[in-house]
């Protein structure tokens, strides 16, 4: 199995397991580090979540994984919150944070900026709309897209 298809599957199993907790799934990212897989879960709710919500999901997915045997070799489970500086890398991660203010940072100008301060309007699978400080919402796919992150918003 791809990564891309056990990130799939994943999503699937971790989905259900998360929302009865109250929780989201905002991401989970298959990778390598060396010679090990690793797969990154991140989870989200409404005012955060703590790290011992992430401790004791982290090891109720582990379970249901290590039940399930979808993965054949030894792996990394990272399960976390999403950074207030977050890079949204998925579709689902861009649906997940709308109504949010993000920085994109584009591969070809638009009027002129690489860069956009606004606020996350709408996206699909094929890209995301962001509303500009003057009103405006302007589409994007994501192939023009190099980087979209997070705004933080510092309370001080």
């Amino acid at each position: 199995m791809n990564p891309e298809e056990l990130e799939e599957k994943l999503e699937e199993i971790i989905e259900p397991i998360v929302r009865d907790e109250g929780v989201s799934l905002v991401s989970v990212l298959v990778s390598r580090r060396g010679r090990r897989l690793v797969v990154k879960v991140c989870l989200d709710r409404e005012g955060g979540i703590d790290i011992d919500t992430c401790a004791d999901l982290s090891e109720e997915i582990g379970r249901h994984m290590d039940v399930l045997d979808l993965i054949d070799e030894s792996y990394d489970l990272e399960v976390s919150s999403p950074g207030v500086d977050r890079v949204l890398q998925k579709p689902r991660e861009y649906r997940h944070f709308l109504g949010r203010e993000v920085e994109v940072t584009l591969r070809q100008p638009y009027r002129g900026e690489y860069k956009l301060l606004g606020i996350l309007a709408d996206s699909d699978d094929e890209g995301m709309v962001l509303q500009l400080p003057e009103g405006e919402k302007v589409s994007f796919p994501y192939q023009v897209v190099k980087k979209t992150k997070l705004h933080a918003v510092l309370p001080w």
